[in-house]
């Protein structure tokens, strides 16, 4: 889906709906396999310096590979976004740092979709786990067995104590 921001913004455009996940498939790679239909709702709209601005949220839920017990969880995510398009006039530093610049294509459009899916993968935490209570992983664990002649060793500076004295 396209959108032509400068017109929606000039009508006061506000859209609400869904995407479905088979639209979604740099996000489908990035879950586990899983992600669920994401509901959208955003407006456009200029500001009081006559910035065109997209303004919404979304939310959905993606499955994804738990990092402590490597089992898949689902994992709900919402997103807010504020975003104004680059014109061929203005440029990033013309744009107040409270919105975030998208590039147009060469008719004046931007793919909605494409900028919606890449808030839902940034939004993926590096290392997904499921809450505390939630994972099957035992919490408290060791790798391997502690040596409990280590423990027993002398210390090897004990004979700094000798020329201390």
């Amino acid at each position: 889906m396209t959108l032509d921001p400068i017109r929606s913004a000039k009508m006061k455009s506000t859209y609400s709906g869904g995407i479905e996940s088979s639209d979604l498939p740099r996000l489908l790679d990035a879950s586990a396999g899983f992600c669920s239909d994401i509901q959208v709702q955003f407006s456009c709209d200029t500001d009081e310096l006559g910035t065109v601005i997209i303004n919404g949220h979304a939310q959905g839920e993606v499955s994804l590979n738990c990092q402590r017990c490597m089992n898949e969880f689902k994992q709900k995510i919402s997103v807010e976004f504020c975003y104004s398009p680059l014109t061929a006039k203005s440029t990033e530093d013309d744009i107040p740092d409270a919105y975030e610049a998208v590039d147009m294509d060469e008719n004046g459009y931007i793919a909605i979709v494409e900028l919606i899916e890449d808030e839902f993968i940034v939004s993926i935490p590096f290392f997904p786990m499921h809450d505390v209570e939630d994972c099957s992983k035992e919490q408290d664990f060791t790798l391997g067995n502690i040596d409990e002649s280590e423990a027993e060793r002398p210390n090897p500076f004990a004979v700094l104590q000798n020329l201390k004295k």
